[in-house]
């Protein structure tokens, strides 16, 4: 009778654990979704994000940030500009490295940098178009993308 009382209240007592911590973990992943990620400060927006990007030979430690005026442009474009163009580079620096990464290609994001740091993108956004800078341990590289010719096709009306 003993056995059966401590039986019955130690399955009591996993099954009130184990919603709780499922709860607990929700909420964890709930606080990191509605987490801004956009700073808005002296008149600039900025970003910055760590992550791990994988590929198939291995996976690299990354770091992207990027900066804009808000007189410049809305805080979404700012989010639309960003996250299109550090895609985009990233997937044309594996290319360009002959490094095989999915088609799905993605950050898995970190709240803080790895150590050390294989790729670090900055972007900085302006009047006259996109600076972006690739660093790696053995290169660098700057690109700019002009506004009008490069990041926008006007209609025919």
């Amino acid at each position: 009778m003993k056995k059966a009382l401590l039986s019955i209240l130690f399955c009591s007592l996993i099954i009130i654990l184990i919603p709780s911590n499922i709860l607990l973990g929700q909420r964890d992943i709930k606080a990191i979704l509605l987490r801004d990620i956009v700073k808005a400060e002296n008149g600039m927006f900025s970003i910055q994000e760590f992550g791990i990007l994988p590929t198939f030979d291995k996976d690299f430690e990354v770091k992207v940030t990027a900066t804009a005026p808000i007189a410049l442009l809305s805080r979404d474009n700012f989010l639309r500009f960003y996250g299109a163009l550090s895609s985009s580079v990233f997937s044309t620096y594996l290319s360009q490295e002959g490094i095989k990464a999915p088609d799905d290609l993605h950050i898995l994001l970190k709240d803080k940098p790895g150590d050390p740091m294989d790729i670090t993108v900055t972007i900085s956004m302006s009047e006259k178009g996109i600076d972006y800078t690739v660093e790696t341990k053995n290169s660098k590289s700057k690109k700019n993308l002009q506004w009008l010719t490069q990041l926008y096709v006007e209609s025919e009306k």
